[in-house]
Formats: structure tokens, sequence, C-alpha cells
């Protein structure tokens, strides 16, 4: 009985990552993939910088026009009220 409650152990298998007879090549690979992954990472800062800058070229014109609409009526309404 007491057979069935106890967990079964099991034999710890290892996993090779790499034979040593083809390690060169796995490392030649694993630095490829690293110089890929680098250059990704560059492109991408790069492409969201760009992004970026538009984004605020767009948010500074919005907030000019934005202000100078407020002067402008601000202005209109001070005359109006100094012309009666």
């Amino acid at each position: 009985m007491d057979d069935r409650n106890q967990p079964q152990s099991q034999p710890v298998e290892q996993q090779v990552y790499a034979q040593k007879n083809n390690l060169e090549a796995h490392i030649i690979a694993d630095m490829l993939r690293i110089e890929s992954i680098t250059t990704e990472l560059r492109e991408f800062k790069d492409d969201t910088k760009q992004r970026l800058n538009k984004l605020e070229n767009w948010l500074v014109a919005i907030v000019g026009t934005s202000f100078t609409t407020l002067v402008a009526v601000v202005i209109g309404l001070a005359i109006n009220l100094i012309g009666k």
C-alpha cells in the first residue's frame, strides 16, 4: 500500500547542448544570432527615434496652434470689452 502513495523516482536526464566535435560550429552560430539580434535592436531603436521625433513635432504644432488661438480669442474679447 505504501508503494502506491510514494512518487516514483525517475532517472535524471542531462541534455547536452553540443557535442565536443561540433562545439566550434555552435559557437559561431550563436555569435551570428547575437549579431543579428543586435542589428535588429539598433534598427528598432532608430525607427522608434524617428517616429517619436515626428510625434514630438506634431505635438509642438498642436500646442502652438492652440496657444495662438487662445491668445487671439483673449485679445479679441479684450478689444470687444474695451471698445464698448
